[in-house]
């Protein structure tokens, strides 16, 4: 891939890595008034490091949060898959702190390390304020929280949209683009998070608008597709199938007419869900990644795996990597463990997946899995998987590119020093550092 990138976050401000103190840190929080940071550092000074922490990373999620809310909350619906989320949603109610950050990312408002150390800080948090915690929060761990929220979203008085996405955006709803459009050409080259962004706002629109806007979405839709069809992952293909579904029952010829066009040019009607019945277990495994990443996540995933597990078997096509993707993440746990009983749930699960299925998990998805890939950099969840693979005989793949086929043999050997470097390897050719 080119490295041109289209837009870019920013890399927060530059915090001396030789300061440790509360005070000094604090201080360069310029989205903090005087007294919000007196109190984070008067709580550290009487050992409340948790009160510290937690108050840091509060303030750091609502900034973040409400600098994403400005883009509309349909279209934040539209970019992470719920189509429950309309504009009298609520910024809190629509957003994980997890989702949060990695919408940030995908958006130019913090960067891909900021991205890193904002997981881990959430990481952090999630586990020592879970019931699951035997320990408290110590004060190294929650400067590190404090530290990362300051230097990516706190010391900064107003982050916004970076601009270049928010005029690259109106663009695509606004004019017909042509194809030596140097913006065009930067899209064709660009990493996959890009592309899924620029797919999420046309689709967005071929849904939703009309008039000029539905002809332009159309326009460049159709434009691009032919270009950025072979880098898309299947679940994006999925969307496009899934758009054309939505806007056809919903009688909009003019969209239905344009999605048609585009699927047709790249052969793309497999993607094309044939019931609703995909959309109910699409849900559900997506309300086990939202309880994945929460407090408390050991205790409450039990509940939701099982409303996930009792729809059935036979999991339809287009919903198959979701749930495989929220089975995986709850038996596969994270740096501190994972919850037990929902562990067992969700391998007894993804056990029931025919060998097909998992080769084509292999062949076509792993190398895209933004949820699965940073999990196997973890010496844990290497060996759990690898443990899952041996003991089930998913052991014999062979027809799958390069990379794949390098991870998938090293999980297989449980070689986690091979998993780990091919892992962050793949993370970082979707994510393109």
């Amino acid at each position: 891939m080119s490295n041109i990138q289209i837009w870019q976050g920013p890399d927060g401000v530059s915090i001396p890595s030789n300061l440790n103190k509360t005070d000094e840190i604090v201080a360069f929080a310029n989205n903090l008034t005087d007294k919000q940071k007196m109190q984070i550092v008067q709580a550290f000074k009487i050992e409340a490091y948790d009160m510290a922490a937690e108050y840091a990373w509060k303030k750091a999620m609502t900034k973040l949060k409400e600098t994403i809310a400005t883009l509309g909350m349909r279209f934040i619906g539209e970019m992470i898959g719920r189509p429950d989320i309309d504009e009298y949603s609520t910024i809190d109610s629509a957003l994980t702190d997890h989702t949060t950050i990695e919408l940030a990312e995908q958006l130019g408002v913090i960067s891909s390390t900021g991205a890193i150390k904002l997981n881990q800080a959430n990481e952090l948090i999630t586990h020592f304020f879970s019931k699951n915690a035997s320990e408290e929060l110590d004060n190294i761990s929650a400067i590190q929280i404090i530290k990362s929220s300051v230097q990516y979203i706190l010391a900064e008085a107003d982050i916004s949209i970076a601009i270049e996405f928010s005029n690259f955006r109106n663009r695509l709803l606004n004019e017909s683009l042509q194809i030596r459009d140097s913006q065009v050409e930067q899209i064709i080259d660009a990493p996959l998070f890009y592309l899924r962004t620029v797919m999420s706002i046309l689709l967005s629109s071929v849904k939703n608008d009309n008039g000029a806007k539905l002809e332009n979405s159309i326009a460049n839709l159709n434009l691009l597709i032919n270009h950025i069809w072979d880098k898309l992952g299947e679940s994006d293909r999925w969307n496009l199938g899934t758009a054309y579904r939505d806007v056809t029952a919903a009688g909009n010829t003019i969209a239905s007419s344009g999605v048609k066009n585009a699927l047709l040019k790249v052969g793309g009607f497999d993607y094309v869900p044939e019931n609703l019945r995909s959309v109910t277990f699409k849900k559900a495994a997506l309300a086990v990644l939202d309880i994945h990443y929460q407090f408390n996540n050991f205790y409450n995933e039990p509940a939701v795996v099982r409303k996930l597990a009792s729809l059935g078997n036979t999991i339809p096509a287009p919903a198959l990597i979701d749930c495989m993707q929220a089975y995986l993440a709850v038996y596969l746990g994270n740096s501190y463990g994972q919850s037990d009983i929902a562990a067992i749930l969700a391998e007894e699960k993804l056990s029931e997946i025919s060998v097909d299925r998992w080769a084509y998990y292999f062949e076509k998805v792993l190398n895209n899995d933004e949820v699965i890939l940073p999990k196997l950099s973890l010496k844990r969840c290497c060996h759990r998987f690898s443990h899952f693979l041996n003991k089930y005989e998913f052991t014999e793949f062979y027809d799958m590119p390069k990379d794949n086929k390098q991870l998938y043999d090293a999980l297989i050997e449980n070689n986690h020093k091979k998993v780990y470097t091919i892992s962050i390897s793949l993370n970082n050719k979707i994510k393109k550092k």
